[in-house]
């Protein structure tokens, strides 16, 4: 899946520090005798046996420190004073993930990295830089995680821990479904949701909003049982289907019959910023990720006065029983297997995936070990907010049991993806033709990968 909005950061400047003392450059526990001690050779022995230096490693990340990771290792250097742990910060771009690999591959410190893209994943494992963490064996990664995380597997294996949830759902003006004497939905399809944003429209107030990207959550969540590549048993693309086609219908009503989401046309010309909207309660739903809560926990900026609640992404159909929720786990921490240190990485791995990554949750990051202190995860999420939430239906959707999964779709298939619902929903192509058309492109890619 792709990282669309919620990813976009400023390249920060790697602070100065003796590389021989960082990461993989050094960390062995000792050093060079240092100035003015007495020699071994010297007739008097040193008052007092020299003090181990600590092991030091650091950790490649994406988030801006200020947003968590920061104190995350404060509170782990804080705890482990023989293990002490330094962030460093890169762009989740095409420019900072060459930085990151070039790092990889060279003598420059990297001992533990985020990977948030699996093909980005899968090629630094075939770069031979991703260390295979069957070697340890005190931490079930499936028990811990759930089904969700086996996607991450290379060759049966785990190169990377996957730590956060990542999926898509919908965000509801609570106040509004009380004055329509609606529910918050628990499980839906897209004729509820059509019919939930048809009730709760009004004068200056759209039903639902969404980007782009959200389009492809119902239509590809219907594919991702049978192939993570979105393709059927022959091999062949399963976009031509008949739930791809009304998913696409049901969408373009909305837009031109019912009128309850902004048209694509003008939301391509206005370029609205929707969790604004939101907030500003121009919209009574967004189709939306995590990366919400950044504006909705902002009310000084982005004052309110309703009730937020959550619910699960729409299916195309609500009796699909092979739906699968587009979004999955993320967030891989790696180890380099040049570093000197393996122990001591996977040392600080099995401590942030299960409570370490804590005060992530405060940027919205939800982790994704089954062993992660819920309550005190939430806490932190909605510090001070608290009552500007429906937090049952928070907890409900973010921390449930909803099935997950990552697409495996090929990126030129994906931007294309974009193009031919820009000409469905500007009446250029029908429901059907854009199908078909998703298929064409989607077939001719799968056959040019082969060559």
């Amino acid at each position: 899946m792709r990282n669309k909005k919620w990813m976009h950061t400023g390249l920060a400047a790697l602070v100065a520090v003796p590389l021989a003392l960082a990461g993989c450059g050094g960390g062995k526990g000792g050093g060079n005798q240092a100035e003015g001690t007495v020699s071994p050779s010297a007739s008097a022995a040193p008052s007092a046996a020299a003090k181990k230096d600590p092991i030091k490693l650091t950790m490649w990340g994406a988030v801006p420190v200020e947003n968590g990771p920061q104190a995350v290792v404060d509170n782990w250097n804080k705890e482990n004073p023989d293990i002490q742990v330094e962030y460093v910060r890169f762009v989740n771009d095409d420019a900072g993930n060459l930085k990151l690999d070039t790092a990889l591959s060279s003598s420059q410190p990297v001992d533990m990295y985020m990977s948030y893209d699996f093909g980005l994943y899968e090629k630094r494992i075939k770069a031979g830089n991703a260390l295979d963490l069957s070697k340890f064996t005190d931490y079930d990664v499936d028990q811990k995680m759930g089904t969700g995380a086996s996607l991450w597997k290379v060759d049966g294996k785990y190169y990377g821990v996957p730590t956060q949830k990542g999926l898509s759902f919908v965000w509801l003006n609570k106040d509004m479904l009380d004055a329509k004497g609606l529910p918050v939905p628990t499980d839906w399809g897209l004729d509820e949701f059509r019919e939930y944003a048809d009730k709760l429209k009004g004068d200056k107030v759209w039903g639902a909003a969404q980007s782009d990207y959200y389009f492809n959550v119902p239509i590809n969540g219907s594919m991702l049982k049978q192939s993570l590549l979105l393709t059927k048993p022959d091999g062949t693309s399963a976009f031509d289907n008949p739930l791809t086609v009304k998913a696409l219908q049901v969408y373009s009503d909305m837009m031109f019959k019912d009128k309850s989401i902004m048209p694509h046309t003008e939301q391509i010309t206005s370029k609205p910023a929707l969790d604004q909207m939101f907030v500003k309660g121009e919209t009574a739903m967004l189709f939306s990720t995590n990366q919400i809560f950044r504006t909705t926990n902002n009310v000084k900026d982005y004052p309110r006065t309703f009730k937020v609640a959550a619910a699960p992404a729409p299916k195309v159909n609500k009796d699909q029983t092979d739906y699968i929720n587009a979004g999955g786990l993320g967030d891989s921490l790696s180890i380099n297997p040049r570093t000197k240190n393996p122990e001591a990485a996977w040392k600080f791995i099995k401590w942030y995936a299960d409570k370490g990554m804590l005060p992530m949750a405060a940027g919205g990051r939800v982790p994704s070990s089954k062993d992660f202190p819920v309550d005190q995860a939430v806490s932190l999420m909605f510090k001070d907010v608290e009552n500007t939430y429906d937090i049952d239906s928070i907890k409900r959707v973010m921390f449930g049991s909803l099935p997950l999964g990552l697409s495996r779709l090929d990126k030129k298939t994906g931007s294309e993806q974009q193009v031919i619902y820009d000409k469905v929903f500007s009446r250029k192509l029908t429901p059907e033709e854009s199908a078909k058309e998703l298929a064409r492109v989607h077939n001719e890619n799968l056959q040019a990968a082969k060559k």
